[in-house]
């Protein structure tokens, strides 16, 4: 008789236990119409979003001249960015280097190397 009434008491705390876990999740997963309106405006989003180009524009290849095109645009951005910027370096490298004497160490000083004899 007492193992019977252990196992009730185990079965109704199991079942208590599990009736709180539900209360729980329901609590966690209610939502007011206004979150539910607002995840409806997400997902139209996102699924304008995933769905930009048509079916057509994707399966239609590129003619040589669109990709020719595109490529040579690109390039031609690329050498503006890199001409102006080697272009920046070297006008801060002037200002940054007027003509400076070569910095010695304290006590040191200019050796020169006698011209080779021949």
């Amino acid at each position: 008789m007492d193992g019977f009434l252990l196992f009730v008491l185990f079965a109704a705390v199991l079942l208590f236990a599990a009736y709180l876990l539900w209360r729980y999740w329901a609590a966690l997963t209610a939502t007011t119409p206004e979150e539910e309106r607002f995840e409806e405006r997400i997902a139209a989003l996102n699924e304008r979003q995933a769905h930009r180009y048509s079916d057509e524009e994707l399966a239609a290849p590129v003619t040589e001249e669109d990709a020719w095109r595109a490529m040579v645009e690109r390039g031609r951005r690329a050498t503006r960015r890199e001409r102006a910027t080697s272009d920046l370096m070297r006008r801060r490298a002037r200002k940054r280097l007027p003509e400076q004497t070569p910095r010695l160490l304290p006590g040191r000083r200019v050796t020169t190397l006698p011209p080779d004899e021949e």
